[in-house]
């Protein structure tokens, strides 16, 4: 057998995307309605996922107590993480996004618009 200097890897697949917030269940049913994903039938109390018709990474929504949420765009407690969801009609989306609970945090103007999710989490719409 030949000796190679290159190691052997082992592939990494991304499993989930993973948000701290006061209540999962909740805040499932926002992305699981913005997405237009599902919520999984094995959600817990404390944990709950919300999976892509396509397959792919979930979203997925721990319960944490002590949950702060950023105070983005001021700096006392910044975003940590935002998720760019793709959209094709930015208008139409953000009207689904407000009636969803989502709260506007920028003008619209451009090729993508920032919100806040229902516990406070930044996220953008981008038709970019």
């Amino acid at each position: 057998m030949p000796v190679t200097d290159t190691p052997t890897r082992t592939a990494l697949k991304l499993g989930a995307i993973v948000l701290d917030c006061p209540d999962p269940r909740a805040l499932a049913g926002f992305y699981a309605e913005l997405l237009g994903w599902s919520v999984a039938d094995d959600a817990e109390h404390d944990w709950v996922d919300v999976v892509s018709p396509d397959g792919g990474p979930t979203v997925s929504f721990q319960r944490d107590p002590d949950y702060r949420p950023p105070t983005w765009p001021r700096p006392e407690r910044p975003q940590m993480l935002h998720l760019d969801v793709k959209v094709s009609d930015l208008d139409a989306e953000h009207d689904r996004a407000v009636r969803a609970g989502a709260t506007p945090l920028t003008d619209r103007q451009g090729s993508f618009r920032v919100y806040a999710d229902p516990a406070g989490h930044p996220f953008c719409l981008c038709a970019c």
